[in-house]
């Protein structure tokens, strides 16, 4: 059980800390209705993308962490 809250907690901590170093020009690329331009402005900017990479990488992270230091 110590293992499965610190593998979610530390997953938290570095998916936010990677979301918080992608830049907003990265996330608009990012976003597969950007280039079309009959989308509404609200519509434009997919964040699904962004966000799953980062929480990816943040599980990749903990669990490397948990693994060699529990």
């Amino acid at each position: 059980m110590e293992t499965l809250f610190t593998l979610s907690f530390l997953t938290l901590i570095y998916g936010l800390a990677f979301l918080s170093l992608v830049p907003e020009k990265y996330i608009k690329k990012l976003s597969h209705v950007f280039h079309h331009k009959q989308v509404p402005e609200y519509r434009k900017f997919s964040l699904e993308g962004s966000i799953f990479l980062c929480f990816l990488f943040g599980y990749m992270c903990a669990s490397a962490m948990t693994y060699f230091f529990i």
